[in-house]
């Protein structure tokens, strides 16, 4: 971690996390979006229809949890790990331990973003909704929809990240 600057040993004082700043944010989800479009592009034509079903009803399980509940720490929890899990699925279905490190390292960037900056916290709903229209351009076996859906939904997490 310290050699990708997420770390920081000072002495007398021990490790220090890395600053969260305006490139970092730009960086990590530039890399981000770079690596999900093409991986979301080929998941499209060969994730099975299992796996896509597995995703569609995890999925509305939690909007539907999140529209008829008060949100909790342990729901909103529940709906960070399954938002995580999905990205995380695309990028292990490619099969390349390469990429999967390159992407492991900025998943731990993103996550010290979502951390500082922002959090799912209140925002169940929209993330679990943004995710559906994934999943659906998923289901249409149209790689050009699913990469402008999941475009749509990265753009907007770092929207977010930037603006607080």
């Amino acid at each position: 971690l310290e050699a990708e600057g997420l770390l920081m040993t000072i002495p007398q004082r021990g490790m220090q996390i890395a600053h969260i700043d305006i490139s970092l944010i730009r960086e990590a989800f530039q890399f981000r979006l770079f690596m999900e479009r093409e991986a979301v592009a080929l998941f499209t034509v060969n994730a099975s229809d299992a796996e896509l079903a597995r995703l569609r009803h995890e999925h509305e399980d939690m909007l539907a949890q999140a529209l008829s509940q008060a949100p909790t720490p342990e729901m909103e929890a529940r709906a960070q790990n399954i938002d995580w899990a999905m990205h995380d699925t695309f990028i292990d279905a490619l099969g390349n331990e390469i990429i999967a490190k390159a992407y492991l390292i900025n998943s731990v960037k993103i996550r010290l973003i979502h951390q500082e900056r922002f959090r799912i916290d209140g925002r169940v709903v929209p993330v679990m909704q943004e995710h559906l229209t994934v999943i659906e351009a998923l289901e249409s076996r149209d790689p050009q929809k699913a990469v402008e859906a999941i475009s749509r939904h990265i753009d907007n997490a770092r929207r977010l990240a930037l603006q607080i």
